[in-house]
């Protein structure tokens, strides 16, 4: 479009605690086994925050890696935006300790709170930003702390999600020389509150005795109505582009790591084969946020990212809110 500066991406991080709960822990916990989850999920272990770390410290993390990887200096940020539904409090926003701790003097911030679609809508945001020249450079993180909001007497929700943190710096194609940002897309359905959320302590549900006796500050999901959800916005969204472009021209599919049966499902209907998609949920589970940019990062590592070819990253969750980000590496 004339005028419009175009964007892409120069550096990619990625951070994960330590700590690793393996399904053969969980059995200690729950009424679960390591067949069970592996069968239904594809989850072998995920990564658990340590006690002295918060949100805004995993982000840290992964938004130093990217920004040496961008050969840039917190300084010349002039935003940040972190994809957050567990940020260190409710308010100050987590980009503002984010960017406090990074020495972003420079820099706004502030979070948006998507779920599992954060790291793509917030992308888009940030490349809209730089597209329409109100800013040059800015930092998008995804990340989470899940296993804090986790009922771990609830095997329908702890076997599946993970803590960790991913980032990417957007800023001018010239400068980034990669990762050229082609769109994307946001969406929603709403009214789905009892689906996938973390019922109290909002305005809805105010924190009190009652709401912590009734264990309503855990994260609770109705699982079979997302699966369903999830495989028919995930084939959708590949659909599309490649209706646009041709499946030639796609290099890699990177897209929120739900779960392997959802991926492979979708694929399955897609018509494509899953060596074109690029997956750790096995040694992560679900990292809501920070799941697309942790796997980002990983198949750049990987040399999955192919000069020249497409970059799909579908993402769906929390809503039922949905979209997708389209590079060109």
């Amino acid at each position: 479009m004339v005028g419009l500066t175009p964007v892409g991406i120069a550096g990619l991080g990625r951070y994960v605690p330590e700590r690793r709960l393996t399904n053969q822990d969980l059995e200690k916990v729950v009424d679960t086994s390591d067949e069970w989850i592996v069968q239904r999920t594809g989850i072998r272990e995920r990564r658990i925050a340590a006690t002295d770390q918060v949100t805004s410290s995993l982000a840290l993390e992964a938004a130093r890696q990217a920004l040496a990887d961008a050969k840039m200096d917190a300084s010349e940020l002039d935003l940040v935006i972190c994809a957050t539904v567990t940020g260190d409090q409710p308010f100050p926003a987590t980009a503002c300790r984010l960017g406090f701790d990074l020495g972003a003097k420079q820099a706004g911030g502030f979070d948006l709170a998507a779920a599992c679609s954060g790291f793509v809508f917030a992308s888009q945001v940030a490349a809209g930003m730089i597209q329409s020249g109100q800013y040059r450079n800015i930092l998008v993180v995804g990340a989470e702390i899940l296993s804090r909001i986790l009922d771990y007497s609830d095997r329908n929700t702890c076997v599946l999600f993970g803590d960790g943190a991913g980032a990417a710096v957007y800023t001018s194609l010239e400068r980034a020389g990669r990762g050229e940002f082609l769109g994307g897309s946001i969406s929603m359905e709403g009214g789905a509150e009892g689906v996938l959320a973390q019922p109290a302590g909002g305005s809805r549900h105010p924190a009190s005795n009652s709401t912590v006796e009734q264990r309503q500050h855990f994260m609770k999901m109705g699982g079979t109505k997302v699966f369903r959800f999830a495989v028919r916005v995930f084939a959708e969204l590949v659909n599309n582009v490649l209706e646009k472009y041709g499946r030639d021209q796609v290099g890699v599919i990177v897209p929120h790591q739900v779960n392997q049966r959802i991926i492979e499902s979708a694929m399955e209907q897609i018509g494509l084969p899953m060596d074109m998609v690029f997956s750790n949920i096995d040694r992560y589970g679900n990292t809501s946020a920070a799941s697309v940019p942790i796997a980002l990062r990983e198949a750049f590592e990987a040399g999955r990212l192919q000069k020249g070819k497409l970059v799909v990253m579908p993402a769906f969750g929390a809503g039922m809110a949905w979209g997708h980000l389209l590079l060109r590496w």
